[in-house]
């Protein structure tokens, strides 16, 4: 599609693992888990991670198996596998044209099948059942890689636990290796996704050096069910944070390779201009429009006397709290502010083209002394736009031309499934800024609040990482509108030929002046710090590769977000697609396929649709089962699907692209 993250059509033609007598098939509750683990190995902020499930059918019947986990946004899968009856079915990863192809061509020969229509998620959800025969075993094995993002000054790895059963064997493995050193580490009591809960589990172990990190994860059958009767359901979570002691910041370099983060501390705050954009359409009625008055409240009382502010209410028509502009956050403008906000009623369409250039007149240079200052837009919308202009090309060329003046970073939060998500991160990412989704049962407040304290404190404006000796088109971001304290800025690149040293110049405006530094790196050597276990030389190696692929993609993929031009947006997407069939990462451009054996008996066409989550086996045109004939249902990005099933030729699994691009 040329525009990403709208709504998205996906197809999946899934496998048939095992043959089956169409009237055994069973669908009482869910199969015993024999094993739940999750390994992890951190390298850099880069983590890598696999997780397995082992199920067990006792049953006289067969049963079906349900394989179901929720994937940080940033994660690229990179492997799945399924092993049943002794036989392991690996995936491989594809461009997703070509894997709609081949799923045309079962469709229409009448083979398996299945249509997953979503919305852009600010999660993944990755869900596959499949049937298992009675008294049989199957395993499932999910492979991702992600680069931790810092935010409010520490790296957040996040895995979700949610068999919702007690399991013999559950465990949580990993480490963590920094070649610049762990400052701090720590992890948070398990985030159960149900506050009810009995009695607390017990503390993950921790054994943390001066550069490594293991942290393992395992309660017992009696931990969890004294927890809870139903099993785990939450996330485990491990923040940790690293040293930084050279203002240049850490860089990574192997076989001409880089990715370069820059962090850097000590700077004091640049005074900003903040408006804020609060929809108050009729949608936001209710808890949204409350739970957003009580985090306004507290973010108005966090403004620093230095900065300025003002408060655009919108909905099919906009009214500023003040016409003249952002004011200084004194006591009485807060007090003032807080009344305002206090005031909003829910009411009306929602006109956002309106609201974007009613906050960029605002925003627009008075003139005038003070001292550098960064203009700032914080978009708070459930909904896409109803009222006044709302073809999304000319809502974003609007706010470009109305933000341009101010080179101001728009930030926004989508409350919602409803929220347009994917103009709202198009809008952001053209300004440099970032957009993303509060799920409709989440509270907003504290979601709000996070959003505010991550942009709260500007560090640096314009910075600009350059690496004389790497042409520029191998390097991938260059410049960025804003540095954040708490944030870090990422940079990945290729040495030219024959390179083996690294010269880095970093320039930015700060509050006190311009910043520059100048470093010259050496090539990393493949070996593991003082006290850390020992790891394959390839392993610290290769991943500085993978890592500067992962980066790139990502860079190409915000680029063709904010990119102005279908040409422009097809050049951009070609080179990230082939860059992740390249590296094995299932993307927004590219799909993972599991090819089985097929079956040798014909089919009767594809019947009735089935309801989501119900099996379906379709006969041979003899009443009796021709081959492998099981249903296979397919979920990932929290979405529904609609499946009917004949037996297939061959049968294949297509794991839909990611959302995100």
């Amino acid at each position: 599609m040329d525009e990403p993250g709208r709504i998205l059509a996906w197809y999946l033609a899934l496998p048939c693992l095992l043959a089956l007598p169409v009237m055994n098939l069973s669908l009482g509750q869910e199969l015993p888990m024999t094993s739940f683990t999750v390994s992890s190995a951190i390298i850099s902020r880069y983590a890598s991670t696999r997780v397995r499930c082992a199920m067990h059918n006792p049953h006289p019947v067969p049963r079906q198996a349900a394989f179901d986990l929720r994937l940080s946004p940033a994660a690229f899968i990179t492997n799945f596998t399924i092993t049943v009856g002794g036989k392991v079915y690996a995936a491989e990863v594809m461009e997703k044209h070509r894997a709609k192809e081949l799923y045309e061509a079962a469709r229409k020969q009448g083979k398996t099948a299945a249509h997953v229509g979503t919305k852009e998620q600010e999660t993944q959800r990755f869900r596959v059942t499949a049937t298992v025969a009675a008294n049989g075993d199957i395993s499932f094995e999910l492979c991702y890689e992600e680069l931790l993002q810092r935010r409010l000054g520490a790296y957040r790895y996040a895995v979700a636990i949610h068999p919702r059963q007690v399991v013999a064997e559950l465990r949580v493995e990993l480490s963590i290796m920094e070649r610049a050193g762990i400052s701090a580490l720590r992890v948070l009591p398990f985030q159960p996704a149900d506050t009810r809960r009995g009695q607390a589990l017990p503390a993950a172990g921790v054994e943390k050096g001066t550069h490594c990190a293991r942290v393992a994860f395992a309660p017992t059958l009696q931990e969890q069910a004294a927890f809870s009767a139903t099993g785990l359901a939450g996330d485990f979570v491990v923040e940790y944070d690293v040293a930084r002691r050279d203002a240049v910041g850490d860089v990574e370099l192997q076989d001409g390779y880089f990715v370069h983060f820059f962090a850097p501390s000590g700077l004091p705050p640049i005074p900003k201009d903040i408006i804020f954009l609060i929809d108050v359409s009729g949608s936001m009625a209710g808890t949204k429009i409350k739970q957003t008055k009580a985090a306004m409240q507290s973010i108005l009382r966090a403004l620093r006397p230095h900065d300025r502010f003002n408060i655009v209410a919108f909905a099919d028509a906009t009214h500023a709290w003040r016409e003249d502009g952002p004011v200084p956050a004194t006591t009485a403008h807060i007090r003032s502010a807080t009344r305002y906000i206090e005031s909003l009623e829910a009411d009306g369409w929602t006109d956002l083209d309106r609201a974007l250039l009613a906050a960029a007149a605002l925003l627009r240079p008075h003139g005038g002394a003070g001292g550098p200052r960064v203009p700032l837009l914080l978009l708070l919308t459930d909904g896409e736009p109803t009222a006044g202009v709302t073809q999304a090309p000319r809502i974003l060329s609007n706010a470009r031309r109305a933000l341009a003046p101010s080179a101001a970073l728009l930030f926004a939060l989508a409350f919602g499934d409803d929220a347009d998500l994917a103009l709202l991160r198009r809008l952001a990412a053209a300004s440099g800024g970032t957009a993303r989704r509060v799920p409709e049962e989440a509270e907003v407040a504290p979601k709000l609040a996070d959003l505010f304290r991550e942009i709260q404190n500007p560090l640096l404006r314009h910075v600009e990482l350059s690496y004389p000796g790497a042409p520029a088109r191998l390097v991938a971001p260059r410049l960025f509108p804003g540095y954040f304290q708490g944030s870090e800025l990422v940079v990945a690149g290729r040495l030219e030929p024959g390179a083996e040293r690294l010269r880095v110049h970093v320039a930015g405006h700060g509050g006190t002046g311009e910043l520059r530094v100048d470093a010259e790196v050496p090539p990393d050597v493949p070996e593991v710090p003082p006290a850390c276990p020992q790891r394959p030389a390839e392993l610290l190696g290769g991943f500085v590769r993978r890592l500067w692929a992962h980066v790139t993609i990502r860079e190409l993929l915000r680029a063709r977000l904010s990119a102005e031009g279908t040409a422009a947006r097809h050049k951009l997407a070609a080179e990230a697609t082939e860059l992740a069939l390249r590296h094995r990462f299932v993307t927004p451009l590219t799909a993972l396929l599991v090819v089985t054996p097929g079956g040798d008996g014909g089919s009767t066409g594809l019947p009735p649709a089935a309801t989501p989550g119900t099996p379906r086996v379709t006969l041979g045109s003899a009443g009796t089962p021709k081959g492998p004939a099981t249903t296979t249902l397919g979920h990932f990005g929290d979405v529904s699907v609609t499946a009917s099933a004949a037996p297939p030729w061959p049968p294949q699994l297509w794991v839909p692209p990611m959302p995100g691009g």
